[in-house]
């Protein structure tokens, strides 16, 4: 990785995160590498955090993170030619300030035990796909901290921010029943379950 790269990233997640400069470690992610644009993740070494922060670098040694509030868009608009949906679920999952990360299940064997709860609620596992138009993405994104499985509608109009919009499916990823037909206690006892 370029010195001049790692020193702007550096840069951008002490301003993000208040981190110090020697103090962040920087991974690229090379299967979002586009041919103009690379993909990192940044880490502080020294104080152990449960979270990454996330850095695109544009053409011109841009370097956009989420603080960003069109990051998504930027990188959309700027690396997405001829990318594939799981690729725009990832960007807009790491880059969108709505989601600011999870994991994308881009096929049935990212998590089974979680295609198998979706089966056995009476749902079916969809991977990434596009609209008709390209316009949008939708996906299943599990937020790990949570575990909740959310299926995600991502919206890319020219020139407007990317819109998303989430549908929780899966409370604790154990529910029997899509999150919108649980009963009231039902819901109440998958909450008991997560607080657990």
């Amino acid at each position: 990785m370029d010195d001049k790269i790692q020193q702007k990233i550096a840069e951008a997640a002490r301003a993000e995160y208040g981190w110090k400069v020697e103090e962040v470690r920087t991974d690229e992610v090379e299967r979002l590498r586009r041919s103009s644009c690379s993909f990192y993740t940044a880490a502080n070494a020294v104080r152990p955090l449960s979270y990454q922060a996330n850095y695109a670098v544009l053409p011109g040694d841009e370097v956009i993170g989420i603080s960003d509030p069109d990051a998504a868009g930027k990188i959309l608009d700027t690396c997405s030619a001829g990318a594939r949906a799981d690729w725009w679920a990832e960007i807009i999952t790491r880059f969108h300030g709505d989601l600011s990360g999870g994991i994308v299940l881009a096929d049935e064997q990212v998590r089974p035990d979680i295609t198998r709860k979706l089966i056995q609620a009476g749902m079916k596992f969809t991977p990434p796909a596009f609209s008709d138009d390209k316009q949008s993405v939708s996906f299943l994104l599990l937020q790990p901290e949570t575990y909740i499985l959310y299926r995600v509608q991502a919206t890319r109009t020219a020139g407007a921010p990317v819109q998303v919009v989430t549908t929780k499916l899966l409370l604790n990823a154990t529910a029997a029943k899509p999150t919108s037909q649980l009963s009231p206690s039902d819901a109440m006892n998958s909450i008991r379950e997560m607080l657990r």
